[in-house]
């Protein structure tokens, strides 16, 4: 099992208002940890080893969802933890100075992705204190 260093919804509904702007249609915005470095007993993964480390990130902000996705507007709320394939998304920078100090950490230590729903291939509840 992988520890995942994945954020709070609070931290989520923080972060999110402080990016401009809205993915288009159909895709949502997520934020996931750069690299897994560790199990969670602490057997160290080396960074380039990507085969069967989960992808997973946390959902900001969700673009309008037209009705062919309907079903997955709850799925894709802010805060949700989204599982997507290796090669899904399209990476996106922000300007750390949009953020507010405290989660600086968080955002130099983590990748911002756009993900269609389609690319969506598995949603559960965010367990994060």
């Amino acid at each position: 099992m992988y520890q995942l260093n994945l954020i709070s919804t609070m931290v989520a509904d923080l972060m999110a208002k402080c990016i401009p702007g809205v993915p288009t249609e159909n895709r949502v915005l997520i934020i996931s940890p750069k690299d897994v470095n560790t199990t969670k007993t602490g057997i160290i993964i080396p960074g380039q080893v990507k085969e069967g480390v989960p992808r997973k990130g946390v959902v900001l902000i969700q673009g309008e969802i037209t009705e062919d996705y309907k079903t997955y507007k709850e799925l894709t709320t802010k805060g949700k933890v989204v599982t997507y394939g290796l090669y899904a998304g399209k990476e996106l920078e922000f300007d750390l100075d949009l953020f507010p100090e405290q989660v600086h950490d968080i955002v130099k230590n983590s990748t911002f992705s756009v993900l269609s729903m389609s690319e969506v291939i598995y949603s559960e509840p965010n367990m994060v204190g």
